[in-house]
């Protein structure tokens, strides 16, 4: 589902507003960030983020914590996997293993997907297992410092949704601070 929809689905008529309001609060909140007087790529990418972060306060004024979350998780998990299905579909996989394929698709998303800007340590890459550790995460670190560190949840539910859907043959399963997700 959209922005636009969601939101007209969850505001009425008075969503044009709404999303106005919120993209100039956007520029405001982030000016307070450490990348505010940045130019690099990864100010570029998180510029993008200061949206979702802005939506959600915005909507937990309207609608209250529980609802702003879920709304914000309709348009974000949608969005979130056609980025990463647009990235597997570059590639040619053709004649490939599932774990060539999962390769590179992680090698690409590394140069290219949000992942280039996180910082991973691979425990085991083998011919029938990938293990790693997030040792920085790139969505964590923005929406802490926007005040929004919950949103970060979002992100990882987008690869719960679509590393099944693409890579099929493996099990796929995250754990933060020792839990399952």
């Amino acid at each position: 589902m959209s922005i636009i929809s969601m939101l007209s689905k969850d505001i009425g008529w008075s969503w044009p507003l709404f999303l106005f309001k919120s993209y100039v609060k956007k520029q405001f909140l982030f000016k307070k960030t450490s990348w505010a007087n940045k130019r690099d790529d990864e100010t570029i990418f998180v510029k993008r983020l200061t949206l979702a972060s802005i939506l959600y306060l915005e909507l937990k004024k309207k609608f209250g914590e529980e609802k702003a979350f879920e709304i914000i998780r309709e348009i974000i998990i949608p969005v979130g996997c056609n980025e990463q299905w647009k990235h597997l579909n570059s590639l040619n996989l053709k004649d490939k293993t599932p774990m060539e394929k999962l390769m590179m698709f992680n090698d690409l998303m590394d140069k290219k997907g949000a992942p280039r800007f996180n910082k991973r340590e691979y425990i085991e890459k083998s011919k029938d297992t990938c293990h790693f550790i997030i040792k920085r995460c790139i969505f964590h670190d923005f929406f802490t410092e926007v005040g929004t560190p919950e949103l970060t949840k979002i992100f990882c539910e987008v690869d719960k949704e679509f590393f099944p859907k693409a890579f099929p043959e493996f099990k796929f399963h995250r754990k933060v601070h020792g839990r399952i997700l």
